[in-house]
């Protein structure tokens, strides 16, 4: 990830915005924040291993959801075939 910028200076902004000491002190936070943001870069192993950890636990959790709608799927017909059924007993008990 690319995090260095090239802000503008402080006249662009307008005096009334920014001053000079304010520039200043915003220009240092950046370079602090670029500087740690490259001491704390992931290697290409921690890399590897959080996205093994994260496709794991997408595939757990597909696999739960994979549960839950065959469940709701299995109940749906059971309640399909209960209707169905009732229908037809009361259909039958009409006839006669």
């Amino acid at each position: 990830m690319e995090t260095a910028i090239n802000l503008e200076q402080p006249e662009a902004w307008g005096e009334r915005y920014v001053s000079g000491a304010d520039w200043a002190r915003l220009q240092s936070v950046l370079d602090l924040v670029r500087r740690e943001h490259h001491q704390t870069e992931l290697s290409p192993e921690r890399r590897e291993e959080i996205r093994d950890r994260v496709l794991e636990r997408v595939e757990k959790l597909e696999a739960r959801r994979q549960r839950w709608r065959m469940l709701v799927a299995r109940a749906s017909i059971v309640f399909f075939a209960g209707v169905m059924l009732t229908v037809l007993l009361v259909r039958r008990v009409l006839r006669d």
